[in-house]
């Protein structure tokens, strides 16, 4: 989604490589100028250019968990600190061993904090970060400044603080963009999540209550008609089949993260779904205007979906029910479907427009910039001795302004 694994892997192993390549050249140069080796720093300079390497090659090397990081990283801190402190000490006392401010420092010891404050600014632990920052940017400042303040040493600490605070800049924004990062795929995932359910409502509860219906017909003429019997278990087991093949594809898309709703564009699903709906006592009707052939993959599923949750909600509550129409209206910049029955309902709330089905539509609808009204239908789109009626509504723009999953 955000760069393949293998590509993440050789942008580490070559950074990782120019980082090792840069602490070689670093060491190089003390041993060939002989800064290590001079009388007066000795050993001191030995053990925190050594302690400091001990940490960074490791991890220049190799991901380090988060807090053993942050805190090998404080530990190279202080003892190069504490090698700053004995410096100092050892010029006051014997300030002939050291000739200048110069004697103090070499360049592989601050080039090898640098990189470890770059380094646990983008992958330390919180604690341990917190506690890491200032005692590595103090040990990389400090050190020019602990024989002698001078025009030179003030020279060297000034331009190690402006490439510290630049590593460490670096560090915190590559930290920021990872985290904003990270926010941005939970929140990829819990959209995906909410659009399954949202599928497993429409398809699984479609399915489902057509099972329920037709086996309470086979209950209703199983003594009347043992006969019929049969045709209605033909027609709950191939419902049910589909219901199965709906759940399926849901967790197949859930499996491989892929969507289980590719399809050509065209309205030969929602012809189909129109064609197989089963309504008790009722008929349905279809009807489409304008190039219906043309109709987008992503449309035409929005499409689908909403008369799928409107024919659920009329075999559901729509009692009396002779008639259901659909109607879909085609033009170059918009699609209008409308879908109405002529029965009487109660326990359904015109406001806001039936269940959670229809308000998670709506949802999607708004989303790719389009509406979804369900209500009263107007009396012309009803039986005049029903008493009652249904409509519901979805208009969409082309193309949509989202194209959902």
């Amino acid at each position: 989604m955000f760069g393949s694994p293998r590509a993440a892997a050789v942008g580490r192993f070559a950074g990782g490589a120019l980082l090792l390549c840069l602490l070689g050249l670093a060491l190089l140069v003390d041993l060939g100028a002989g800064t290590l080796g001079n009388p007066g720093t000795g050993i001191l300079l030995y053990l925190s250019a050594g302690a400091a390497g001990m940490v960074v090659l490791p991890v220049v090397g190799i991901r380090l968990p988060g807090g053993l990081l942050a805190w090998a990283a404080c530990g190279a801190a202080l003892v190069s600190l504490a090698c700053s402190a004995g410096l100092g000490v050892v010029a006051a006392r014997d300030g002939s061993s050291l000739e200048d401010a110069s004697d103090a420092y070499a360049l592989f010891e601050p080039t090898a904090l640098i990189v470890l404050l770059n380094v646990t600014a983008r992958q330390g632990s919180k604690a341990g970060t917190v506690a890491a920052l200032p005692l590595l940017m103090a040990a990389v400042v400090l050190r020019p400044l602990v024989i002698e303040v001078d025009e030179g040493s003030s020279i060297v600490a000034l331009v190690l603080t402006l490439v510290a605070s630049g590593a460490l800049a670096a560090g915190l924004t590559a930290r920021l963009v990872a985290v904003s990062r990270r926010q941005r795929e939970e929140q990829i995932r819990l959209e995906q999540r909410l659009a399954f359910a949202r599928d497993l409502h429409d398809f699984v509860a479609h399915h489902i209550s057509g099972i329920v219906v037709q086996a309470q017909g086979a209950r209703a003429i199983a003594a009347k008609r043992p006969q019929a019997v049969g045709d209605a278990l033909g027609l709950i087991e191939s419902t049910g089949a589909e219901a199965l093949t709906a759940m399926r594809k849901m967790v197949g898309a859930l499996r491989e993260d892929a969507d289980p709703h590719t399809r050509a564009p065209g309205t030969d699903g929602i012809r189909a779904l129109v064609d197989g709906a089963v309504l008790p006592g009722a008929r349905v009707d279809f009807a489409e205007t304008g190039p219906a052939g043309e109709l987008p993959a992503d449309a035409a599923h929005l499409v689908e979906r909403v008369v799928m949750e409107a024919l659920t909600n009329i075999r559901k509550h729509a009692r009396g029910c002779t008639v259901a129409r659909v109607s879909l209206d085609v033009s170059r910049r918009r699609v209008t479907a409308r879908i109405t029955d002529d029965g009487s309902r109660s326990g359904q709330d015109g406001r806001t427009g039936g269940g959670y089905g229809l308000r998670g539509l709506r949802e999607v609808a708004d989303a790719a910039g389009g509406t979804l009204t369900a209500g009263p239908a107007p009396a012309a789109d009803t039986a005049p001795d029903t008493g009652g009626g249904w409509q519901v509504v979805l208009q969409l723009p082309l193309p949509l302004r989202q194209v959902r999953r």
